[in-house]
């Protein structure tokens, strides 16, 4: 029997190491391929058309890997990690945004501004000097204002986690003249990957970039985690929204509006104007190249349901009568890029900096429609 047992042991410790070793050996191979995959798709998007001298997008893409990078923050969950490169700078969590050198004036006449949004006001496919913030900024200084313009942004941040950035530098008196919050696709795209409105983008997966000591605390076995599930089911698909639409798009639309009536509510108690923007979304561009198409077919494969949320959701926006809103709070650009014959898209959610640039000009105009210098 004493043998028995240690035969069935010895088999056991066998397999187990076989297993081990495969799994190791798979870990190591499936690393490599995402790895070759993600370049394959920066290469790609770099010589989409969107970008004059793919050579350098592509130099742009391989920072941009260690540059997006986020750590663990209170309150708002994540920040932007700093980074110091050639096209990508980011200190204390904020990304480096233009500032004119030519105006010297008294930095307490300066219109102050703050931008808040996801990965699309970010940047994410765009040099410090050309994201949106960085845009209006130039365009407001050759109108004649001078803007210290500051850009919160931070990849994946509904506007719960941009209302909280907001609150904290109230809290520390660093009040602006006017905010712009632009974004709307993230709320989308966090109801239809978490399965419920409200929370961040990818609320499971912050856990791990919280501070070792809670790390360890989260730590948690999944089968789907394993190379040697991946090896026998392939890649996991999200399930997507799809036969959840109504219901989403209610809740995530009701969270939204839920944020602009706080932010509403503190720009009139502290005299500052604000400015809200519903970003466009590729299946918006009637006429898309054929790496736009093939970048709408594989964003709407990873995440099904995705783009039909968000557009459900702005038509509910503008069918909704919500009396404690005032009127034209709202800027829909869902036609700005409509009749954009031009590459714009450099994956299925962002566009490159002539996407940022036809946006730029838009809330540059409006915001020299509320701040007009004098004449």
């Amino acid at each position: 029997m004493t043998a028995l047992l240690n035969e069935i042991w010895a088999i056991l410790g066998v397999a187990l190491l076989l297993l081990t070793t495969l799994e190791v050996s798979l870990t190591s191979y499936y690393e490599r391929a995402d790895k070759t995959e993600r370049q394959s798709a920066a290469k790609a998007a770099a010589n989409s058309g969107v970008y004059a001298n793919p050579e350098l997008a592509e130099e742009y893409f391989k920072e941009l890997t260690d540059a997006k990078a986020r750590v663990w923050a209170s309150y708002t969950q994540s920040q932007q990690t700093d980074y110091a490169g050639k096209f990508i700078n980011v200190h204390e969590g904020t990304r480096r945004t233009w500032h004119s050198e030519a105006i010297k004036d008294d930095k307490r006449t300066r219109l102050k501004i703050f931008f808040f949004g996801g990965s699309t006001l970010w940047g994410l496919g765009s040099r410090d000097d050309f994201t949106i913030p960085s845009l209006v900024a130039k365009m407001l200084a050759e109108n004649g204002i001078s803007a210290d313009v500051t850009n919160y942004a931070v990849i994946g941040d509904v506007t719960t986690q941009s209302l909280i950035r907001l609150v904290l530098e109230l809290r520390k008196r660093n009040v602006p003249d006017l905010v712009v919050f632009y974004g709307g696709s993230v709320e989308a795209f966090s109801a239809c990957y978490e399965g419920e409105p409200g929370v961040p983008l990818g609320n499971s997966n912050l856990e791990k970039i919280s501070p070792k000591k809670e790390a360890k605390a989260r730590i948690s076995i999944r089968l789907e985690n394993f190379a040697l599930i991946r090896l026998l089911t392939g890649k996991t698909q999200l399930a997507g929204c799809s036969k959840k639409l109504d219901v989403l798009s209610d809740g995530a639309l009701d969270v939204y509006l839920g944020n602009v009536r706080f932010i509403e509510a503190i720009s009139r108690s502290l005299s500052f104007r604000t400015l809200f923007y519903l970003e466009p979304q590729l299946s918006d561009k009637t006429h898309r190249t054929k790496y736009e198409e093939d970048q709408l077919l594989k964003s709407e494969k990873r995440l099904p349901g995705k783009n039909d949320l968000y557009s459900l959701m702005r038509s509910k926006l503008v069918k909704r009568e919500d009396e404690s809103l005032e009127q034209n709070v709202f800027h829909d650009l869902r036609t700005i890029f409509a009749d954009v014959a031009n590459p714009i898209y450099m994956d299925g959610g962002h566009y490159g900096e002539d996407g940022n640039d036809r946006i730029s000009r838009k809330i540059a105009a409006d915001i020299l429609a509320l701040h007009a210098p004098p004449k």
